[in-house]
């Protein structure tokens, strides 16, 4: 899936550093604001 610069991001669940499971949906419709780093591994 190609996305354009305007295009809202996909929803998805990752788990955090500490373990909790993160979902970009749930955590919008709390009216949290979600800032998305992505990281390249240079490795």
């Amino acid at each position: 899936m190609k996305l354009k610069v305007t295009d809202p991001a996909p929803d998805f669940s990752l788990p955090d550093i500490d373990g909790n499971l993160f979902s970009l949906q749930e955590n919008l419709s709390a009216g949290h604001n979600v800032l998305l780093v992505f990281l390249r591994h240079l490795g």
